[in-house]
């Protein structure tokens, strides 16, 4: 069949990432090597964002193609077990796909799925867990990947980076499986106060960029920008992601430069990051301007959040994914929850409000704020405690009896030993927000050892237009 075009209303479909030059070359019978052109069809996606498709019993991944279609690929990489290749013709079209609203999309890094439906996004969110689960001998049954509409405008945290190109400032994000900086003019996926601070940033680096950089060439001190917004409040802080302090003169130029730039800014601040790394690995913030913290509210709770705190990113999702934990939960007014990784109280103050009591384990830097905001929303059923989380729920069933547990560890899972220290405090019914794929297989699977049964596991899909997926699962202790 020859090959063709993609109808309109398509777009052009990207070809992702070219790696090495490599040239069609046509092998021994057979034979995979770089060059050679196969035609595939995909039948489903991968956790890392491409399409997949099976080539003489090898995986193929391919970004942006989409399950069901057939494509002309030439091969970029040629392992044992598999394969990486990019698009040269589409032979046939998904008739699931629609046109990415992005005009960056297929060279931004950052949405590897905008070409793909939403309910094809959920449909395979739904077979990541489903996999994960089967890979550690899980046979329990997985209900379908609930998402959050309209799938846009929802991030409320925003990561941008800073590079130079041609002696000209680039700010934006990083290419799909590589170091370049691509130049961001919007985000479709951020909230609108994000996207006004990246542009207020750069509009105003002629005045700022003298502040901040000191004359140096290159990638210079100002290494990227971090924003955060309250979507209930309008509320918006812009960080200056810096690798060395600013002195006072640069401190007064960044405000001067960037101060009614931005609607609803109330906040500039210094975030000290390593000269290597990622800029959101910054731990240390210097108030420039305005408050330490923005204001949000979620389900009528109010929350006090600094520039480094962990928070739901998304603003839209949050409520109804409270509602689903205290769904699964099933606390009484007599019962005690018990939460790791706490944080500022995201989700300690709603555990307080649907039980008897919350307590909360989180760090030190954390734990000014957790009480802050438990004292903003004048809540007195919970508690929070700055130390080992093992140690803490051993306290705690010493003190008296705990019934429930809600875990949402970061992308690593639970720390060792946590399902058995769940198991003899006695916790009934435990519920584990897991956010990495790796990490939910092992974790439920340790859980099922340590004697619980998992009842309900729940995909829940909380970064549309990528292939991330988190998921709810319930377990209880028989």
């Amino acid at each position: 069949m020859p090959a063709k075009a993609l109808p309109d209303p398509h777009v052009k479909r990207p070809r992702g990432a070219a790696g090495p030059r490599t040239r069609a070359v046509a092998g021994g019978k057979g034979r995979l090597v770089p060059g050679k052109h196969v035609t595939v069809r995909f039948d489903r996606m991968g956790t890392s964002g491409e399409a997949l498709a099976s080539v003489d019993g090898r995986v193929l991944a391919v970004p942006y193609a989409a399950p069901g279609e057939e494509a002309t690929v030439r091969l970029l990489e040629v392992r044992p077990d598999y394969l990486r290749g990019q698009i040269i013709a589409l032979r046939s079209v998904s008739t699931r796909i629609t046109r990415p609203r992005c005009p960056h999309f297929g060279r931004c890094g950052g949405c590897q799925w905008q070409h793909l439906e939403y309910p094809v996004q959920l449909e395979q969110k739904t077979l990541f867990v489903r996999e994960a689960l089967e890979q550690v001998h899980l046979a329990v049954p997985v209900d379908g990947a609930i998402g959050w509409e309209p799938p846009w405008e929802f991030h409320s945290r925003l990561h941008a980076v800073v590079s130079h190109r041609d002696g000209r400032p680039v700010l934006g994000f990083f290419a799909w499986g590589g170091e370049r900086v691509v130049d961001i003019k919007t985000c479709p996926v951020q909230h609108p106060g994000n996207v006004a601070a990246l542009h207020a940033v750069r509009a105003a680096w002629e005045y700022l960029a003298p502040a901040v950089q000191r004359g140096r060439v290159g990638p210079g001190r100002l290494r990227g920008i971090l924003a955060r917004v309250g979507g209930a409040t309008g509320d918006v802080m812009l960080g200056l992601a810096v690798d060395e302090p600013l002195a006072a003169a640069g401190r007064v130029g960044a405000v001067g430069a960037l101060l009614d730039r931005v609607p609803g800014l109330v906040s500039i601040v210094e975030v000290r990051v390593p000269r290597r790394g990622h800029v959101a690995r910054g731990r240390r913030v210097s108030l420039l301007w305005g408050r330490a913290y923005i204001r949000e509210e979620v389900a009528g709770v109010r929350y006090h959040l600094p520039a480094l705190a962990e928070f739901p990113a998304n603003g839209r999702a949050f409520p109804g994914l409270i509602e689903m934990v205290l769904e699964a939960l099933d606390a009484g007014q007599d019962d005690v929850i018990f939460e790791p990784d706490a944080g500022i109280g995201a989700y300690t103050l709603h555990l307080a409000l649907g039980a008897g009591r919350a307590v909360g384990i989180t760090t030190d830097g954390d734990l000014e704020a957790a009480w802050g905001n438990a004292r903003l929303n004048r809540i007195s059923n919970c508690m929070f405690y700055a130390r080992d989380p093992l140690r803490a729920l051993e306290k705690a069933r010493r003190g008296g009896s705990v019934q429930r547990a809600f875990l949402h560890p970061p992308g690593r899972g639970l720390p060792p030993g946590m399902p058995e220290a769940l198991r003899r405090a006695e916790i009934t019914r435990a519920v584990y927000l897991g956010r990495a794929l790796p990490a939910l297989g092992r974790d439920a699977a340790a859980m099922a050892e340590a004697g619980y049964t998992i009842t309900r596991v729940q995909p829940v899909d909380l970064t549309p237009q990528t292939s991330h997926v988190a998921a709810l699962v319930t377990c209880v202790l028989q």
